[in-house]
């Protein structure tokens, strides 16, 4: 899986979809105008006969097509402004609720486990899991603009039928939806469709109104109005439903196929999907906005539509036997269950919560460093990682978690601990220094994560630094859950941190960059999406400063200038926009700008870029752990899903 390749494939996608939903407006456009003007000239007419050219009336067009267009347009912008605040907002129409990181029921708390594994193998922010209480099937889905809003919603079905092999099938099948791009073009449908059928909600309307006025002189010409609209609003959501189907069906065998090379284990997803065929209520989500995100959903979560064209997904059987060749056709019968894997998971969570302290130092170390050691023989190597973890990664995952700290961990999943554990990141190692630092917070940060820091600390010292941004990605959902001004004053204290010892290390850079600009676009509405930029000479500014900071970052200085040149020659436009930056020009450069601007490229650019920093990294064949952190910077900054480094 090329995950530029697949973002470049959704922006083609968005304008295609954009094209199919121009289409439709302007056959409903044509329509509405045909019904209309045929009424007024058939009942002027005294004969009862009309001849075509009697029809044209360009006023009228003009009149119809600006009333319709505003119609639509207001109802897609409504329905995407009410989504703008990301994928929680999906999970709550359909009535999820919000799992709490600290849960202590055994079944949330496995898929927690599944979640996080899943999001710190990818490299992607952990999302936070909404469950659906009520809903009896086996379903699921992913939601959000990007991978920083994402959520994860599951039925209760789900985890009361399926095991965590199962379950892991089904994450790694929404995760790919997350890295592919997917959810961006998912909520784009669910808003053009939206304005389509006001129209005929709009018809609905003005039947109902003219029934309740049958007296009135004109109400047979406004019923018959309203019926027109009626028809013709959901014949172009039928259109819509089509371009809805014939946009899902095919990424979801790329995302089946995604899932299986994430966990190398194809019987999971298939048995997941077994399942739903053996369970009386299926993959059925009974719920009234079901319909609207339809799409969204890891199986068919609607009733078995009397048209096969308008289903999402592709038929079942098709998607197990792609999985599983040796599949008959026959379901196995599947009966809830409260505790339907009681064995390896329940003894798994049973040490986890009785485990002694196991410093990280456990881990593998320099495991980064090794990795991209063995990437160096050819710097394109390493875009092949971007969004498309694979089962190394998932095991690595799971040993990291596995070897945190037990106090960082529960802290990590607590809105309060979450803080303290940002906060424990950025004490300073010298005594003095925390001092400050800490009688700082003492007068600033809340009573309870004051406390929750100064109790974590100690054990936050053991960690091996490879474990630091992982931990950081644990920590998001409990932090989406402060409030504006709880966030407020958690980035007053960041930056105060940061600047207790009048210098700002890389590392911190890097904590202050990541977290408050993913958090910020949790309480604040973000800006209206810009166009991509999909030329190197638009930004050649922004990337000779990157390229010379990583140059001069792990080179001396008299070979620096090279690790730039040899870096600067893997864009296949490389002209003399691109110049070297010396270290004292360096010093000027303003980082956080920069990373700005440069998540607006376009995927082919994004990509070109990551391999270029790469040459960079790895001219002199030796890498340190501050070149790595700057590249992983890098990516993070440009929404870019790195998973972890490990030997493979």
């Amino acid at each position: 899986m090329d995950f530029f390749a697949n973002q470049d494939a959704a922006r083609k996608k968005t304008s295609l979809l954009l094209f199919y939903f121009g289409l439709a407006v302007f056959f409903i456009i044509v329509a509405i105008y045909l019904a209309i003007a045929f009424f007024f000239v058939y009942q002027g007419n005294n004969t009862g006969q009309f001849s075509p050219t009697q029809i044209w009336d360009g006023e009228l067009f003009g009149l119809i097509a600006s009333a319709t267009l505003i119609v639509v347009i207001c109802g897609s912008f409504y329905k995407i402004s009410i989504l703008r605040s990301g994928g929680a907002r999906v999970a709550e129409m359909l009535g999820g609720k919000l799992v709490p990181a600290s849960t202590n029921n055994f079944l949330e708390k496995r898929f927690l486990n599944i979640v996080e594994e899943m999001a710190i193998a990818s490299g992607v922010p952990v999302p936070p899991v909404y469950l659906m209480e009520q809903e009896k099937g086996i379903n699921a889905f992913a939601a959000g603009f990007r991978p920083d809003d994402a959520v994860i919603g599951i039925t209760r079905g789900s985890l009361e039928t399926l095991n965590r092999d199962e379950l892991q099938g089904v994450v790694a099948h929404e995760f790919s939806h997350i890295l592919n791009g997917d959810m961006l073009l998912d909520l784009k449908l669910v808003g053009f469709l939206h304005g389509i059928l006001l129209i005929a909600l709009i018809g609905r309307s003005i039947l109902r109104g003219s029934s309740r006025s049958r007296n009135s002189k004109n109400s047979g010409g406004v019923a018959i109005f309203g019926l027109v609209l009626l028809i013709l609003g959901y014949v172009g959501v039928l259109f819509g439903k089509l371009i809805k189907s014939g946009v899902s069906r095919q990424r979801e065998f790329l995302a089946d196929a995604s899932a299986v090379q994430f966990t190398r284990n194809p019987q999971g997803l298939a048995g997941a999907l077994k399942k739903i065929g053996g369970l009386a209520a299926g993959s059925l989500v009974d719920h009234s906005d079901a319909e609207e995100i339809s799409h969204m959903f890891f199986s068919n979560g609607l009733k078995a539509s009397w048209i096969g064209a308008f289903s999402t997904h592709p038929p079942l059987a098709d998607r197990i036997i792609r999985l599983d060749p040796a599949f008959n056709g026959n379901y196995p019968k599947v009966q809830r269950s409260q505790d339907p894997d009681p064995g390896e998971d329940k003894i798994d969570m049973v040490k986890s919560a009785v485990k002694e302290q196991q410093p990280f130092g456990q881990m593998p170390k320099g495991a980064a460093v090794i990795a991209l050691a063995i990437l160096a023989a050819d710097a394109k190597n390493i875009t092949r990682d971007i969004g498309t973890p694979l089962r190394e990664h998932m095991e690595y995952a799971r040993r990291l978690l596995d070897s945190l700290p037990t106090q960082v961990r529960e802290a990590a999943s607590d809105p309060f601990g979450a803080r303290a554990v940002i906060y424990g990141l950025l004490l300073d190692k010298d005594e003095d220094v925390r001092a400050r630092q800490m009688k700082q917070l003492q007068f600033t940060a809340d009573h309870a994560v004051f406390e929750t820091t100064e109790k974590i600390f100690p054990f936050m010292l053991t960690l091996d630094e490879e474990s630091r941004l992982p931990l950081m990605d644990l920590t998001m959902p409990s932090l989406r859950s402060m409030s504006l001004e709880q966030f407020r004053r958690f980035e007053e204290n960041v930056e105060s941190l940061v600047r207790s010892d009048s210098r700002r290390s890389l590392f911190e850079f890097t904590v202050q960059h990541v977290i408050v600009r993913r958090l910020e676009r949790n309480f604040i509405t973000p800006q209206r999406a810009i166009t991509a930029i999909d030329s190197i000479g638009d930004v050649a500014e922004e990337i000779s400063c990157i390229l010379s900071l990583l140059a001069n970052l792990g080179h001396e200085s008299d070979e620096a200038p090279q690790a730039f040149e040899g870096a600067a020659a893997t864009f296949t436009q490389h002209d003399s926009t691109l110049h070297y930056m010396d270290r004292k020009e360096c010093k000027d450069i303003k980082l956080a700008d920069i990373l700005n601007r440069l998540a607006s490229l376009s995927p082919r650019v994004k990509q070109s870029l990551i391999t270029a920093c790469f040459q960079c990294l790895v001219h002199d064949k030796q890498i340190t752990m501050k070149e790595a952190e700057f590249f992983r910077l890098l990516v993070y900054a440009l929404d870019c899903p790195l998973p972890p480094w490990v030997k493979i």
